[in-house]
């Protein structure tokens, strides 16, 4: 054998070498990836009802205060507890399903998004049906730890444990979400968020909201608080 065929031999070894280690690393990443399991929500048979009532009571008399406020109104607090959040939140992303149907932000469902509370951050999940076939299903779950906060006049927003299946996020995704949050505090929104909240934090598990009636009445508007207030309040009991 000339050496030349020797060359084209080793080459041709080494780039089936190289293409069967690509196909065990595709497996490997589609398999730590892909699921047909969606994302873990609690089901509301499991969630107290003393727990959503309380929920309910503390958040729509937030929007009556806001909604009766004067100038002169000073700041108030709502705290809810990591049970009383987790029951307003799957109680209302339940009756999104029902109420608005298929609604989506940005190509996923409502349905398909969770977001609870840790000791000291929100996790925020979402399950995307991709539409890609795989042996392991087609949807893709994420899922991130977000520190957000508001003080002094500012907001910060820090992300922990991002994954995307089994694997961390990669970074560039990180820089994107950072980015879009970067994006959000240049923009009138987030003053008028500012505005409206003196300070956001999660504590020991319990999230804290102070925040300044007469400013969040101004920089709402009314639809908003009657749509909020329609949901939380159905019988019109809390004014």
């Amino acid at each position: 054998m000339s050496s030349r065929r020797k060359i084209v031999g080793i080459v041709l070894c080494i780039a089936v070498a190289f293409l069967l280690l690509g196909c065990v690393i595709a497996f490997l990443v589609a398999r730590s990836v892909f699921t047909d399991t969606p994302i873990a929500r609690t089901p509301l048979s499991e969630l107290d009802p003393a727990d959503w009532r309380m929920a309910q009571m503390k958040t729509a008399t937030a929007v009556s205060r806001i909604r009766h406020a004067k100038r002169e109104t000073p700041s108030q607090e709502l705290t809810l507890s990591r049970a009383e959040f987790e029951a307003l939140t799957e109680t209302l992303l339940n009756l999104s399903g029902q109420i608005a149907g298929d609604t989506r932000i940005g190509g996923i469902r409502l349905q398909d998004t969770a977001l609870k509370l840790n000791d000291s951050s929100f996790r925020f999940s979402c399950s995307h049906d991709t539409g890609i076939k795989t042996p392991f299903g087609s949807r893709v779950n994420v899922q991130a730890d977000l520190d957000i906060r508001i003080a002094d006049g500012q907001s910060s927003m820090r992300i922990v444990n991002a994954k995307i299946g089994n694997l961390a996020m990669p970074s560039a995704m990180r820089g994107k979400l950072e980015e879009a949050w970067r994006k959000f505090q240049r923009s009138r929104e987030h003053q008028r968020l500012l505005n409206a909240v003196e300070s956001l934090s999660v504590e020991n598990g319990e999230l804290r909201i102070r925040y300044r009636p007469y400013e969040a009445k101004q920089n709402f508007a009314p639809g908003v608080l009657r749509t909020i207030d329609t949901v939380l309040n159905p019988l019109g009991n809390l004014k």
